[in-house]
């Protein structure tokens, strides 16, 4: 018995439709892949920011427990700066150099942190040290570090007289953050 030819409709594609659909994919996916790069960026500005605060933190309540200054000192501008919290003298500890190195009496690091150079992320201030002093926690001078991505995007970290520490955006809008 002979069947006479009949179509199949709906079972699979052809192979200009699957053309089409790898072009329409190859296409989204060339415009997610530089909106991931930017992300990721973003990502790493807020959580060196939010480090850096934690860090000013730590030197505010090492201050009070151990009942002695501690100092925070940044060494270097733009990328591949560093900072660094340690005890003794104002200027007897440094980062430069990539590793830290103390002088005189009773200088000791309690915590390093550097930019790595490849990153797009630049460190600026209007300070290169602060004071934590032991009564009540509060800094001596008060300063603001920037962590800077690019002209437009920057998170900068604000240290009041009580030793409070806030951050806020300068330019473009980051998170939940306030602007400055």
């Amino acid at each position: 018995m002979h069947r006479p030819f009949v179509a199949r409709c709906g079972r699979g594609v052809t192979l200009i439709e699957m053309c089409v659909v790898l072009g329409i994919v190859a296409l989204l996916f060339g415009q997610l892949v530089p909106s991931m790069h930017r992300l990721r960026e973003r990502v790493l500005l807020r959580a060196t920011a939010d480090a850096l605060g934690d860090d000013l933190r730590l030197a505010r309540e090492e201050s009070v427990r151990l009942n002695r200054p501690v100092f925070f000192r940044i060494s270097g501008k733009g990328a591949g700066a560093c900072y660094l919290l340690h005890l003794g003298s104002p200027n007897g500890c440094d980062c430069a150099g990539g590793r830290p190195q103390c002088v005189g009496p009773g200088a000791s690091v309690i915590k390093a942190t550097w930019l790595a150079p490849g990153q797009a992320l630049r460190l600026t201030s209007n300070i290169e040290s602060m004071a934590f002093l032991r009564s009540r926690g509060s800094v001596s001078p008060t300063g603001s570090i920037e962590v800077r991505l690019n002209e437009r995007e920057a998170i900068r970290v604000v240290v009041a007289i009580t030793g409070r520490v806030r951050s806020c955006y300068t330019s473009a809008p980051i998170g939940n953050l306030r602007p400055c």
